[in-house]
């Protein structure tokens, strides 16, 4: 799905540069940004979520951190979120750009009682190899009395939608649609699907499922959220951000 070399490599290998020092040499060139992710927990009602994406910046090198609070009743962000920091500065490290985004997420964090941790429910780091538009968990641990519990599976899908923002010669980006069954061929329900795509995700390319969280691992709130991964358009290469849905039971 992702091409990162193109055919004027193969004219480097005729020309003056040595073929074995090509990899050497575009490494720097396919060197997308990809975010790390952490959750920062759920409110204690379990209706809101926060999370942080922090990382450098591809080209420019500077670090920075974004924290996100989402209502998972909603479906929506809150008000002032997501909470933005970038050290212009390539030797500023990460960890001060994640402590100044805490520090100014904080009274966010505090007015919507983000005091649960939650638990994380099933993931697919971005080097796992496997399917990644596919993701399986149990809705509770351990199983019920009556015998071992079903599990909700995710499925992604994604397709083409038109190129508002003049992204790409072929004029289309992609979009992406989950659902949710509980069990292999259980009646699926729709949790999300794009009809178009907005600015602020940068001319996606493609997306993967990451990780699901919930309140706790009982199943004792009717809230929890999927994180989906989306490459898009990046300097250096693709870069990798993060999506959160809201899961209803």
């Amino acid at each position: 799905m992702l091409l990162f070399l193109t055919h004027p490599i193969r004219q480097l290998c005729l020309s003056v540069f040595p073929c074995l020092l090509l990899p050497l040499m575009l490494a720097p060139a396919i060197a997308g940004d990809i975010a790390e992710f952490r959750s920062h927990g759920f409110s204690q009602d379990g209706r809101y979520f926060s999370f942080e994406e922090f990382g450098r910046q591809d080209g420019s090198g500077f670090a920075y951190s974004n924290i996100y609070i989402l209502d998972l009743k909603e479906d929506k962000w809150m008000p002032d979120s997501p909470v933005r920091v970038l050290i212009r500065n390539e030797s500023g490290p990460v960890l001060k750009a994640r402590f100044d985004a805490l520090s100014k997420a904080a009274p966010l964090l505090q007015r919507y009682n983000i005091t649960n941790s939650g638990v994380l429910m099933a993931a697919s780091p971005i080097n796992e190899a496997g399917n990644k538009h596919e993701l399986a968990f149990k809705s509770s641990i351990p199983p019920s009395a009556g015998g071992e519990t079903k599990p909700y599976i995710l499925y992604l899908s994604q397709y083409d939608l038109p190129d508002r923002f003049n992204c790409y010669d072929n004029g289309k980006v992609k979009g992406f649609r989950l659902d949710m069954t509980l069990g292999k061929g259980g009646i699926g329900m729709e949790l999300y699907e794009d009809r178009s795509i907005p600015k602020s995700r940068n001319c996606p390319l493609g997306y993967q499922l990451v990780s699901v969280y919930a309140p706790d691992r009982f199943n004792n709130h009717p809230y929890a959220v999927a994180l989906v991964g989306v490459f898009s358009r990046g300097f250096e290469g693709p870069d990798f951000r993060y999506i959160a849905v809201s899961l209803k039971f």
